[in-house]
C-alpha cells in the first residue's frame, strides 16, 4: 500500500471505473482519460492510495478531497478529508486490504496535521469504518439534498 502519484493517474481512473462499473453505471467512451486528466488536475486538493499485488496490478484504491476552512476569528483555520472512495476489486475482498488503504489515508491525515475525516459509508463497508475508530458526526450536522 503507498500513496498515488502522478504516474498513476491510470490506475486510480481504471479502479473509480471498476467501482462505478460495479455500481451498475454504464460505461462511457473516453472516461479514463477524463477521470485521469481531472484527477491530475485536481492534485493539490486530491490523494489517493493504492493496494497492489506483488506483480504491480492495482487492485484497491482509496481517495481523499481535501477541504480547507476559510480563515475565522473564532477558530483556527484548518483542513478536513473527506474520504470519497474506497475500493477493493472483488477478487482480492476479504485480505485486509481495505483495513490497509484506510489505515494509510488516516496516517497521511496525521501526517499532514489533518484533525478530521469524513465519510458517507455504504451498510457493508461500516463494520470496517467502526473498527477503524470512525463513528457519528456531532448531533447538530445537517444536509440538503438537492435534485440535479
Amino acid at each position: 500500500m503507498r500513496e498515488a502519484t502522478r504516474e498513476d493517474a491510470f490506475a486510480v481512473a481504471a479502479l473509480h471505473l471498476q467501482d462505478d462499473l460495479a455500481s451498475g453505471v454504464a460505461p462511457r467512451p473516453g472516461f479514463l482519460d477524463e477521470f485521469a486528466a481531472a484527477w491530475l488536475a485536481a492534485a493539490e486538493g486530491r490523494a489517493s492510495w493504492l493496494a497492489e499485488q506483488a506483480d504491480g496490478r492495482p487492485v484497491g484504491v482509496a481517495t481523499v478531497a481535501r477541504i480547507r476552512k476559510l480563515p475565522s476569528l473564532r477558530r483556527p483555520v484548518h483542513e478536513w478529508w473527506h474520504l470519497s472512495l474506497l475500493y477493493v476489486t472483488p477478487d482480492c475482498r476479504g485480505l485486509g486490504l481495505g483495513e490497509r488503504l484506510l489505515t494509510g489515508v488516516v496516517e497521511g491525515a496525521r501526517a499532514a496535521g489533518v484533525p478530521r475525516i469524513q465519510l458517507t459509508a455504504v451498510d457493508e463497508a461500516r463494520p470496517l469504518y467502526e473498527r477503524m475508530g470512525f463513528g457519528r458526526p456531532a448531533e447538530g450536522l445537517m444536509e440538503l439534498r438537492l435534485p440535479v
